[in-house]
């Protein structure tokens, strides 16, 4: 099943509006109930990462930080069924079009309405990433498996294939995705990390991220920081 490809918003304000000291902004913006994901060590592992990558960081708790979209260079999202609003959405979606980018992680893509009576805050949120949650497949919902990777992008040139244990998502993805990690499984290429265009922004899904061993491994911590990076089209600073 597809998604429908993303309509036209308005544009955000130029991204000279959103720098610190001509630093890049990130924002960090963790909702959700993490009974089953581990949010509290995703928040505080973006925080260092982003940091690390030369952001001016700030990481934020709930729904209302999604409020503040525009006034950043790159977004990094992480929900688990957070339940923001339609017009927050919209929100995200103009400043995504307007050149902001966005980095959305895991379970962003598992969405609260019935893939076929999807509600209007969950429509937007799943055409402007690329991607929603399917199912786990089938039994093991859990393993040990190997990530490869697209030598030819540069969220992923250079990084070795690794491995982790992690749980299983299979995706419903836009016709214009481009899938840069992924695993094998007996069905096929099961998609890891896929990048698009949103408007004049760049978006990227890092399927990655359910609990404190990923976020353990060096190279998902990186995977993270280059895609920030990446997303935030530095070319575009200062226009």
């Amino acid at each position: 099943m597809r998604i429908s490809q993303p309509r036209h918003v308005p544009d955000a304000p130029p991204l000279s509006t959103r720098t610190t000291a001509g630093r890049s902004t990130a924002l960090a913006v963790i909702s959700g109930d993490d009974i089953y994901e581990d949010l509290f060590t995703a928040a505080s592992v973006l925080q260092t990462a982003l940091t690390d990558e030369g952001f001016a960081t700030r990481t934020s708790l709930g729904t209302a930080p999604l409020d503040g979209a525009a006034d950043a260079d790159v977004i990094v999202l992480y929900t688990a069924l957070g339940r923001f609003t339609a017009e927050q959405r919209e929100g995200l979606a103009r400043a995504v079009h307007g050149g902001c980018g966005l980095v959305a992680l895991h379970s962003t893509t598992v969405l609260a309405s019935p893939p076929d009576q999807l509600d209007e805050a969950d429509r937007l949120l799943a055409e402007l990433i690329g991607s929603r949650y399917v199912s786990h497949g089938p039994l093991p919902h859990e393993s040990r498996f190997g990530v490869r990777l697209d030598p030819g992008h540069e969220v992923t040139a250079g990084i070795a294939p690794f491995e982790v244990t992690h749980e299983h998502y299979r995706l419903a993805t836009a016709a214009d995705v481009r899938v840069i990690a992924w695993r094998e499984t007996d069905a096929g290429a099961e998609p890891l990390v896929h990048v698009r265009q949103y408007g004049d922004g760049r978006v990227c899904y890092i399927q990655l991220g359910h609990d404190l061993r990923i976020w353990g491994e060096p190279a998902v911590r990186l995977l993270v920081r280059r895609a920030a990076r990446w997303a935030c089209r530095p070319d575009r600073e200062g226009d």
